[in-house]
């Protein structure tokens, strides 16, 4: 039985979903794991309700590994300072090693994009990091950006160098549109990694979604979790400032704070708080953390509509996959991985982030749907079981062998 640690330096949010499905696929694929992870608490409790039978084979460690700037070398300030975390997280592992008397066989690093920097020769990680390991690529938005750097091989200045090294068995990425050339590019094994997301049953008697639905009153309810600057809470303003009050109801919720609001610019953030203060009528802002799972879903269930307009989002999402779960239409960034995945398996609109007239337009569209009842049931199946935790067993499978 092989021993993989699954280790990420955050948690909270998907993080957590992430770790807790990783960690449940690789004990039903018959491994030991070690989880490393800042909050073990969050995965242990889960892990003993839903793999209660693996619970002898994982193992808990707290993430106590943190990166630590370096500087005195200008340009280079930032690839020593990645080099000496690898470094450092090497130490970490050794230490686990000894202390639960287990040989680590596999690294799989939850959240690679942290590790990451230009101008790292390859054999430097290899030195400094003698185990086997993969990671999960969370953003290559560069290669979105700049979609002519895909045609050009693996060099050391790139900010994706550390896939060179040999002890780097894999890469695994949540991008089918960039899959096969990222391959080509680095000529190291790349794995579409499912987008999982945690679909537990919602709480039918959630106060805040039973309120949505009340104050909606029969209008199509488009809604977000979550109103930081990057996930398009001004956008979303300003679209139910323009649509119909008749025909639409907004729902504002998840984390929000004075220390938020430093983000946006100057004349959004006055336009926000201007229209928080004076609430309209066919708009809810109730905000404050959910809670991942039944509290989370329940608030997410309430809407008809997912807001998914990003500010410059080129990266995958599994709100994505709890719609489709969940059987609701997103509207969604026109560019990036979202941007081919929301036509290619008709999940939805996708618009302009800035054209706020053609937001309007889509959600008419969608609304039609909706009142139609012209629901994607066949493509909503085909996008969940691609993104599944039935398929993550088989990634992982996938990853072992190469060890």
């Amino acid at each position: 039985m092989k021993t993989i640690v699954l280790i990420d330096n955050a948690s909270g949010g998907h993080r957590d979903a992430f770790m807790r499905y990783f960690a449940k696929a690789c004990l039903e694929i018959n491994t030991r794991v070690i989880c490393i992870y800042p909050n073990t608490t969050a995965i242990k409790d889960w892990i003993s309700v839903n793999a209660t039978q693996h619970i002898s084979q994982i193992t808990y460690i707290e993430n106590t590994c943190t990166y630590s700037p370096f500087s005195g070398m200008r340009a280079l300030n930032e690839p020593i300072g990645v080099a000496r975390y690898w470094k450092n997280i090497a130490r970490f592992l050794k230490k686990v090693e000894e202390d639960v008397q287990q040989k680590i066989d596999f690294v799989y690093f939850n959240w690679i994009d942290s590790q990451m920097a230009n101008n790292i020769p390859p054999f430097v990680i290899d030195w400094v990091f003698p185990y086997k390991w993969s990671g999960l690529y969370f953003h290559p938005r560069v290669f979105r950006k700049f979609p002519e750097i895909l045609e050009q091989p693996l060099q050391f200045r790139d900010i994706d160098s550390v896939f060179g090294a040999k002890n780097c068995v894999a890469i695994t990425i949540h991008d089918e549109g960039i899959l096969e050339r990222y391959q080509k590019r680095t000529k190291k094994t790349t794995i579409l990694f499912p987008e999982i997301a945690d679909i537990t049953e919602p709480d039918t008697q959630l106060p805040l979604a039973n309120r949505i639905k009340e104050k909606a009153n029969g209008r199509i309810v488009i809604g977000t979790i979550g109103l930081e600057y990057h996930k398009g809470c001004y956008p979303l303003v300003k679209l139910c400032q323009q649509a119909d009050a008749s025909k639409f109801f907004f729902a504002f919720t998840g984390i929000f704070s004075e220390t938020l609001l430093t983000y946006f610019p100057e004349n959004e953030k006055k336009e926000v708080l201007d229209f928080m203060n004076h609430l309209p009528e066919n708009a809810i802002w109730e905000t404050g953390a959910l809670q991942e799972g039944a509290e989370y879903n329940a608030v997410f269930n309430s809407f008809d509509i997912i807001h998914l307009i990003y500010k410059n989002f080129y990266s995958s999402s599994n709100r994505l996959t709890k719609a489709a779960n969940f059987h609701k239409f997103v509207l969604a960034n026109n560019i990036g991985c979202v941007g081919d995945d929301v036509p290619k398996y008709d999940l939805g609109e996708t618009a302009d982030e800035n054209n706020i007239n053609e937001h309007q337009q889509k959600i008419e569209i969608l609304r039609e749907r909706i009142l139609k009842k012209d629901f994607p049931y066949q493509q909503w199946k085909i996008y969940s079981e691609k993104h599944s935790t039935e398929i993550l067993k088989e990634k992982f499978t996938e990853l072992l062998k190469l060890v």
